[in-house]
């Protein structure tokens, strides 16, 4: 036997047809106490053929109208199920990919604040390089009193670069996500 046939279901008629089937019977009755040299009787017995007939296949076709509906049914049932996985699916890939987005976001941010930090690195250690070289200018060309002053000068300007350090750093990293933005 086939699988498939095993799981169906088979459902009855949604129609009754009592009233009909009593109609049937009652003119069967009709014929019956009619004599059988009656004119009435012959015509009488083909509309009750015509009428069985029409009722037999009214009742299979509101049968296979039935199964055909339960198949339907169980086909809607099944892509109703299919629908809210895939919806779950989407959901689940929505979540992953907002996760994803937000590690390529902090991977990107990583990596400007690195090229930031690098470049004002480098930019510092050249600025305290400068500001050493003219300390020692200020030496050895000046008289006493102004080397003092050359110190506070000295130590004012690498106070400022201190100071400065984080907005530049900020600055930086800007002009870079820009610059990957474009």
């Amino acid at each position: 036997m086939n699988p498939k046939r095993e799981t169906r279901t088979v459902t009855t008629a949604s129609v009754s047809f009592q009233r009909e089937e009593e109609g049937a019977e009652k003119l069967q009755k009709w014929i019956a106490e009619l004599s059988p040299e009656a004119p009435e009787r012959k015509r009488l017995e083909e509309i009750q053929a015509h009428y069985a007939s029409l009722l037999h296949t009214a009742q299979l076709v509101t049968r296979m109208g039935d199964r055909l509906q339960a198949k339907l049914r169980a086909a809607n049932e099944e892509l109703a199920q299919k629908n809210a996985e895939i919806a779950r699916y989407n959901e689940a890939l929505q979540k992953k990919n907002q996760e994803l987005q937000e590690t390529l976001n902090a991977l990107q941010e990583s990596q400007r604040r690195r090229k930031a930090l690098t470049v004002l690195g480098l930019s510092t250690i050249v600025i305290f390089m400068v500001t050493e070289l003219i300390e020692y200018y200020i030496e050895q060309t000046a008289s006493k009193a102004t080397s003092q002053w050359a110190n506070f000068f000295s130590f004012g300007f690498k106070a400022i670069v201190a100071l400065a350090f984080k907005p530049l750093e900020e600055l930086v990293e800007s002009l870079l996500a820009r610059s990957v933005r474009k």
